[in-house]
């Protein structure tokens, strides 16, 4: 009974640190009247370092900035995608046909009128800016995994009586003269289906070819005319009204699209022109807001090539201090998402958002630190994770090469005389210290951030993990293998307690380029999470028996609770897999036998948990609330799609295709019930032997069921299952080597 209550003192103890620490603000004071929206595409903050430009520097210092994710699933974003994303407030996917055209009323298209195309596709003459794909887009949306409305943002407004306008032409085309239409390969205006309604329709504005200007020296020859775009800006920017106005810096994607075709040298020329042209357009808009009454949202929806998939996000409003921008969907200060736009702007205006897309606000974190350390920081993040990104083969080929190692002396150690045994052992503990090793490497900021000071970092900290170890061995036998996994859970659980520092760009936890996750746990270091919790439940309850199954229970459930509480983990596909896994790990140690009856009463609880972590989500403050808020909404709602879209989304993911995805999990399906009934009828399953023995077959049946379940419940492909033998292959070489040798 000591134990239990220990244990739930523990729990307790977990509870009170979630709900420990400052949490971001709302953002504004009252609600705004107009709110500008300024479309960088392709700046990061690097560029801040690197190039002159003074008003987005000077917009910085006053205002709070982030950096903006701009991944759709597991691509960057291409501007439609972006654009209809930031209208969606949901990963939206762009149509394949007519991407990005959008027209001016007295525009045509392939020599048909805006009119008529507009009378057809939508049986009416559109009145204002129409995007043509607008029907393909909705079916396309409505048929993806994501499920995204395409026009909320636009209909939102519209019902709120705010004017929308959007000023735009990225055209990139060569050999067309200003009387004739551009070819129609040519047309890039999809900034208009931010603010465009379900029709496709936005009401002022131009996206038209009056904003360009004819320049030789300009990529394709044109580039936009910002006395034009400030004459149009001017029109829609009403004193007295409401509005939002969208304003794209177009000539940056020009540069872009034009890049492949000029030199380096040149190449670059035209970036800095565009960059220094942008800066000078965002000065003169800047010039004609009051930020005392008025909202400035600047964003870079698409990232720069070459670059994580980060772009600038700053947000100036009253009652804004300067920070770093966060959002729910993030949880970590500095970060925000393309869905996240969307809220904000309606927050800004004072209006209600919907519950049911993937968007939360923006909020405000780490105020009063300096514009050009916060610059800093993000930039040295974005270059943090394109170094994680270039560690990680580096690192997983060691650790392959050490198990493959280990793998293949422990199968042959009863030939090995006793000092090659003891090499193997700390073979094993030093597999196990690199992956310590890997995530407080950023804790100590003075080893330089270059291959062979971040190797030499990891081995000697894995030998140092090997000392340790081999001292708590000395100190109790059999404590060593408790120690070497133990380390393992006790680092990663008190990281995800105090916000997951040691997560971020890792090479086992994420990296803010590939952008999955900000929170919690990633995909990788769940893999080395569980399964490093599952062997350590299994040591300490083979060593200790009655005792330390107590212990073990207490030791998984702790696990599954931070990996499911909302302020902690807040991980779906971590429940999914572990409820299971865990549960019937505890069976098997406590001997019970794994009915069809405990799976069906497994499979409920792994339910009833996802459940209970999304209602005690549902019920924190708004500006708090995670993606399981919205799982809970869904139910109490009645919509279920939402839940099994974003599994389906996750199998595509690992698997390639639904298609391919279905056969799969039915495949697997089928094979795991032949494992089982095979080995129920021989008796296999529950009623083993020797206490060893029972902890062999609870421990290979829970790590099966994670790494399955890990499998389809995440989007991450064989990884998951991968990454668990960096732990399962040395703990069990460990096992086998602490044997008695046979006489």
């Amino acid at each position: 009974m000591r134990h239990v209550r220990w244990g739930g003192a523990a729990l307790l103890l977990l509870a009170v640190l979630a709900g420990c620490g400052s949490s971001p603000d709302e953002v504004g004071d009252p609600p705004v009247e107009r709110v500008l929206v300024v479309s960088l595409p392709g700046v990061s903050w690097n560029d801040l370092r690197h190039y002159d430009l003074p008003n987005l520097e000077r917009l910085a210092a006053s205002s709070a900035i982030g950096d903006l994710s701009t991944r759709i699933g597991r691509s960057d974003a291409a501007p439609t995608d972006a654009y209809l994303t930031l209208g969606a407030g949901t990963r939206a996917i762009a149509p394949l046909i007519d991407r990005a055209v959008a027209l001016d009323p007295d525009e045509s298209y392939g020599g048909v009128s805006a009119a008529d195309i507009g009378l057809r596709r939508r049986g009416s003459v559109p009145d204002g800016i129409f995007y043509l794909a607008i029907g393909e887009a909705l079916d396309t949306n409505d048929n993806s995994s994501f499920g995204a409305r395409v026009g909320l943002l636009g209909a939102r407004l519209h019902d709120a009586g705010v004017r929308r306008a959007v000023i735009a032409n990225a055209d990139a085309t060569e050999g067309f003269v200003s009387e004739e239409p551009p070819p129609e390969g040519s047309y890039a205006r999809s900034a208009a289906t931010t603010l465009m309604d379900p029709e496709g329709l936005v009401p002022d504005g131009t996206v038209g070819r009056d904003l360009l200007k004819d320049d030789p020296d300009a990529p394709f020859g044109r580039r936009l005319d910002p006395d034009a775009v400030l004459s149009a800006f001017d029109d829609v920017w009403e004193p007295d009204g409401r509005v939002v106005a969208l304003v794209e810096a177009s000539d940056l994607l020009r540069a872009a699209a034009y890049g492949p075709r000029a030199t380096a040298s040149q190449r670059s020329a035209l970036r800095r022109q565009a960059l220094e042209d942008a800066d000078a357009l965002l000065g003169r808009l800047l010039d004609r807001v009051d930020p005392e009454q008025d909202a400035v949202v600047v964003v870079s929806p698409v990232a720069p090539g070459g670059a994580p998939a980060l772009g600038v996000a700053t947000l100036q409003a009253p009652g804004i201090d300067s920070g770093l921008l966060e959002s729910p969907t993030t949880r970590r200060a500095g970060y925000v998402q393309l869905a996240d736009v969307n809220p904000t702007i309606l927050e800004l205006l004072g209006e209600d958002t919907p519950d049911d897309i993937e968007g939360r606000g923006f909020t405000v974190a780490e105020r009063g630190i300096d514009a050009r350390d916060r610059i800093v920081k993000l930039d040295d993040s974005a270059d943090a994770a394109r170094f994680r990104d270039r560690m990680l083969p580096v690192v997983v080929g060691i650790v392959t090469a050490i198990a493959a190692v280990l793998a293949w002396f422990t199968r042959r150690r009863d030939r090995l005389r006793p000092v090659w045994r003891r090499q193997l052992i700390r073979l094993a503990y030093f597999m196990l210290g690199i992956v310590p090793a890997t995530f407080i490497f950023r804790q100590f900021e003075w080893v330089p951030e270059n291959p062979a000071a971040y190797l030499a970092f990891v081995l000697w900290t894995a030998l140092l993990y090997v000392m340790l170890c081999e001292a708590a061995e000395q100190f109790r036998p059999g404590l060593g293998p408790i120690a070497a996994v133990g380390g393992i859970v006790g680092l990663i659980f008190v990281d995800v307690v105090f916000g997951a520092p040691m997560q971020l760009n890792t090479v086992f936890g994420y990296s803010v380029g590939i952008a999955g996750r900000f929170a919690g746990l990633g995909n990788l270091a769940f893999a080395l999470f569980g399964a490093a919790t599952m062997m350590l439940a299994v040591l300490i309850a083979e060593r200790h028996q009655s005792r330390g199954l107590r212990v073990a229970l207490v030791l998984l459930v702790a696990v599954v609770l931070l990996e499911g509480l909302p302020m902690l983990g807040a991980d779906v596909g971590g429940v999914l897999s572990m409820v299971p896994a865990f549960a019937i790990t505890a069976l098997l140690l406590s001997g019970r036998r794994i009915t069809l009856q405990a799976l069906l009463i497994i499979g409920v609880s792994t339910v009833a948990a996802l459940l209970a972590f999304a209602f005690i989500d549902a019920v924190r403050a708004q500006q708090q609330q995670t993606h399981l808020a919205r799982l809970a909404e869904h139910i109490v709602d009645g919509r279920w799609g939402p839940f099994f879209d974003s599994l389906t989304r996750r199998w595509q993911a690992s698997f390639g295709g639904a298609e391919l995805a279905g056969w799969l999990a039915v495949v697997t399906i089928l094979v795991a019930t032949g494992v089982y009934v095979t080995l129920v009828a021989q008796g296999r399953i529950g009623r083993v032997g020797p206490r060893w023995d029972r902890g062999s077959v609870a421990g290979a049946a829970g790590l099966g069921v994670l790494a399955l379940v890990g499998l389809v419940a995440n989007d991450s492909s064989v990884a998951v299952p991968l990454t668990m033998l960096i732990v399962v292959v040395p703990v069990v070489a460990l096992r086998a080597l602490h044997e008695p040798q046979p006489q």
